[in-house]
């Protein structure tokens, strides 16, 4: 081969290198490979079923979907939460994922979201301010805790509850909620309790509740109702109506609420409970967004942005109803 004929192959070959870079823009070729879609959930602990619920509605979600599912447990701690997320995301490169489901574990990963190319859809209510926080990349496909209790303060009055009692805890989910409903309620707030033990016995609580001469009780935290409020209640003979959030509606709590009445999406159609139902939703939405942009970043957040679904605070728009548990059921009232 001539000197003249190497000089003119090498051209050639520097030449085709550098078309195939720039038709590339810098990225990685798309493949076709499936995309994945991570979840972060409470699969094991003490709130174990709310796991289980959002695991089958997410299976539902995905149905015939091409996107493959992969499960991370947090135990709805905010450690766990991060370690799931960087398996997820570091470990297998996942762009896209639900969850998690608790306060605190969403506060502890949203800034691990900001100024990256992921984003998550959480099927729970969450902070509004975690949108912005997040960099845009965290949406809720349920209303915001604030608008949430702020429906409640509203209804409890307009109800005729003028004194009532605030039972929260000392996570983010349940501070949130309490602290919408201290600055929306109307009437008189004349108990209020946060409760920073999960263990804590709420008899001496109630007690106090009921030297109080409260018309009503307000607890947006399911762990009020496994330490058996709704009993104890009934043990001291406080027999004022009690309201908290659709958490109450998990199977291993029916049975400890009833009359308990509580906020629910209303147009939500299904009949198997708000935590599936959202949870089937989120991945719908996701892995319909994610399939038809081939894991393509920015068209899923494109799609999403341009869905109409979504507020400007990554917020999901759809109204609030009140129901209420009877004889062990989910009812409307």
């Amino acid at each position: 081969m001539s000197k003249t004929t190497q000089i003119v192959i090498g051209v050639i070959i520097v030449i085709l290198v550098i078309w195939g870079v720039a038709s590339l823009g810098g990225k990685e070729p798309m493949t076709n490979e499936p995309v994945k879609i991570g979840v972060i959930a409470p699969l094991t602990g003490p709130i174990a079923d709310y796991g289980e619920e959002i695991r089958k509605g997410v299976v539902a979600g995905i149905g015939s979907s091409t996107a493959q599912v992969v499960f991370e447990d947090d135990k709805c701690d905010a450690k766990e939460a991060v370690s799931a997320f960087k398996k997820l995301t570091e470990f297998q490169k996942i762009k896209f994922l639900i969850g998690p489901a608790c306060g605190s574990p969403q506060e502890a990963i949203v800034p691990l979201l900001k100024n990256q190319e992921i984003l998550t859809i959480v099927s729970a209510a969450a902070s509004a301010n975690l949108y912005a926080q997040s960099g845009n990349n965290f949406y809720n496909i349920q209303y915001s805790l604030e608008d949430e209790s702020k429906f409640m303060a509203e209804q409890m009055l307009a109800r005729g509850h003028k004194k009532v009692a605030l039972v929260s805890y000392g996570n983010a989910f349940s501070q949130t909620h309490a602290n919408s409903f201290r600055e929306n309620f109307k009437g008189q707030i004349v108990f209020d309790e946060v409760i920073n033990d999960d263990n804590a016995d709420v008899a001496p609580i109630i007690t106090k509740i009921k030297a109080a001469g409260v018309d009503a009780i307000y607890s947006p935290d399911i762990t009020f109702f496994f330490a058996n409020a709704v009993p104890k209640l009934k043990q001291q003979k406080v027999s004022v109506p009690v309201y908290s959030t659709y958490v109450v509606e998990l199977p291993a709590a029916r049975e400890l609420v009833p009359g308990v009445t509580y906020s629910f999406p209303a147009d939500l159609v299904g009949t198997e409970g708000a935590i599936y139902e959202l949870s089937k939703q989120a991945a719908e939405v996701l892995a319909a967004a994610a399939v038809g942009c081939k894991g393509d970043y920015g068209c899923v957040k494109e799609a999403l942005a341009s869905s109409g679904k979504f507020n400007s605070s990554g917020i999901y728009q759809r109204p609030i109803i009140l129901k209420q548990i009877k004889n062990g059921l989910p009812t409307a009232i």
